[in-house]
């Protein structure tokens, strides 16, 4: 049996309005990340959304996902509209930054016609080896707390330490 943690990405990872990757050369960047991992896939990539993933993303919330991944045994499926333009390979290149990429197991379904909390019930409908889940978001409130209000967590500006709390009790509980 699985546990995921469904997970969100600006908002939970990334603040809102954290612009650091504009204070740096990120073409530079890109060039040392291809060289740090030997993936020339990293010179394809969009340099903004990599200066996103190395600059913006909140280093503490980034240590906390971590811990929980390692503590609760939990893989991560990727709930944020990131996947809407990056294919989970490259979803995966963006985590690898972070040393997150072997928690990543996949995204939910970019499904018409449903919002995010229905394609996470989706996916727990064709996934049905999960024993336990903890969705990360800072959006979609009133969906998740109606449908998910013990599997929710909102992330109200960033994964904090109450966030991982929460996150690691729902992980690890007996019911």
């Amino acid at each position: 049996m699985r546990k995921i943690i469904f997970l969100d990405i600006d908002g939970v990872l990334q603040p809102h309005g954290s612009n650091q990757r504009f204070k740096h050369d990120l073409v530079e960047l890109t060039k040392e990340l291809a060289l740090r991992f030997n993936n020339n896939e990293y010179l394809k990539m969009d340099k903004y959304d990599l200066g996103a993933v190395f600059y913006d993303w909140d280093k503490e919330a980034v240590e906390r996902l971590r811990k929980l991944c390692l503590e609760s045994k939990a893989e991560i499926v990727i709930s944020s509209d990131w996947r809407t333009y990056s294919p989970l390979s490259r979803l995966k290149d963006y985590f690898k930054i972070h040393d997150l990429d072997k928690y990543v197991m996949g995204e939910i379904p970019q499904t018409s016609g449903k919002y995010r909390c229905g394609q996470v019930t989706e996916y727990l409908d064709a996934n049905q080896d999960v024993e336990k889940f903890v969705i990360l978001d800072d959006a979609h409130i009133k969906d998740f707390n109606e449908t998910y209000p013990k599997q929710f967590v909102y992330c109200k500006s960033i994964f904090d330490e109450e966030c991982y709390q929460k996150s690691l009790t729902i992980l690890m509980g007996k019911d």
